[in-house]
């Protein structure tokens, strides 16, 4: 794996990992973000990520006036980030502004935030195979406070507009046919009419419509228990796998895997069981990342027809 610092777009410092198939390109002067991943064996290669180069989406005011101090703000800068839930200002929007340590080990490259006034700090370990599809992101968070925090960890990946994501439902075998064996949470803002979210036996997607004017926006979260979910843009597919525990308590509403849209990007979300974390003690959540490359003429599937999906899922390389 080629490890070097780099200049990335408005970024500034930014670390380039590759393995001769996949890039990824995380900030360092803040954050830490997954700011980039593609395939760099392909003629142009392309982000399958969001950027939010015009630092558009923001949180600010006087509660984080009081919270961090005057004028401070949040910024989502894109990419990939961990976050903590259950959602709140406090435990969730930290405006990580500032440098990001980062340290190579055999186990891989891992980036730390600073450590500041948060009472659980993040990381992140990047790992790559060499010459494949594959990377591994171990996510941890260590209750530096004195007291005991309960908190999920959160990875929300922001992916670029134009495209689909799609998340399978649990099937029938999955649980006591006499008891409910999937969880649908829904957000205030979300219309179960909006043309984006489609609600199958089969799977649950949703269309990344790309219109900056949109101002609806939808969130849809589900108990995953297969543990994968993925997002097709143009000819690239990204995909996440975790481990769902189906004994394990998880936040909004018991689910592991969320979606949102809006007019500019769409955002995988897992979640980990929710953790009570003694002082000093730290907990990890892994996911990993492929990201497929498919021919120009690739048939993309129906998703209003879920034999369609079906064929579409099962024809993806391994």
């Amino acid at each position: 794996m080629e490890i070097k610092e780099i200049q990335y777009g408005n970024y500034g410092k930014c670390v380039s990992l590759s393995n001769g198939v996949l890039q990824a390109i995380v900030t360092i002067d803040f954050g830490p973000r997954i700011i980039s991943f593609s395939r760099c064996d392909t003629p142009n290669p392309t982000n399958i990520f969001f950027e939010d180069t015009e630092r558009k989406y923001t949180a600010k005011g006087k509660s984080f006036d009081q919270l961090y101090g005057e004028d401070s703000c949040y910024y989502a800068y894109g990419g990939h980030r961990l976050w903590l839930s259950p959602e709140d200002y406090c435990r969730t929007y930290f405006p990580d502004n500032r440098p990001v340590v980062y340290s190579i080990s055999e186990e891989g490259v891992t980036f730390t935030a600073p450590q500041e006034t948060r009472a659980v700090q993040v990381s992140f370990t990047l790992s790559m195979g060499d010459n494949n599809h594959d990377m591994m992101v171990i996510h941890t968070g260590t209750n530096v406070s004195k007291d005991m925090q309960t908190i999920s960890l959160w990875p929300v990946t922001m992916l670029r507009p134009g495209g689909f994501a799609l998340a399978p439902q649990n099937p029938k075998k999955d649980g006591n046919l006499l008891l409910p064996n999937r969880q649908l949470s829904l957000w205030p803002y979300t219309d179960l009419h909006d043309p984006r979210l489609k609600i199958g036996n089969r799977f649950l997607s949703v269309l990344q419509k790309h219109d900056s004017t949109l101002t609806s926006q939808l969130k849809v979260g589900t108990d995953c228990h297969s543990g994968w979910c993925l997002y097709q843009s143009g000819n690239l597919v990204f995909q996440k796998r975790y481990l769902h525990n189906v004994n394990a308590a998880y936040p909004d509403g018991g689910v592991s895997f969320e979606c949102f849209t809006n007019g500019d990007y769409l955002e995988l979300e897992t979640l980990s069981p929710l953790y009570r974390i003694a002082p000093g003690d730290s907990v990890r959540h892994v996911e990993n990342f492929s990201l497929l490359c498919l021919p120009d003429d690739a048939i993309k599937p129906d998703l209003d027809d879920m034999d369609s999906v079906q064929e579409w899922v099962d024809s993806l390389p391994e």
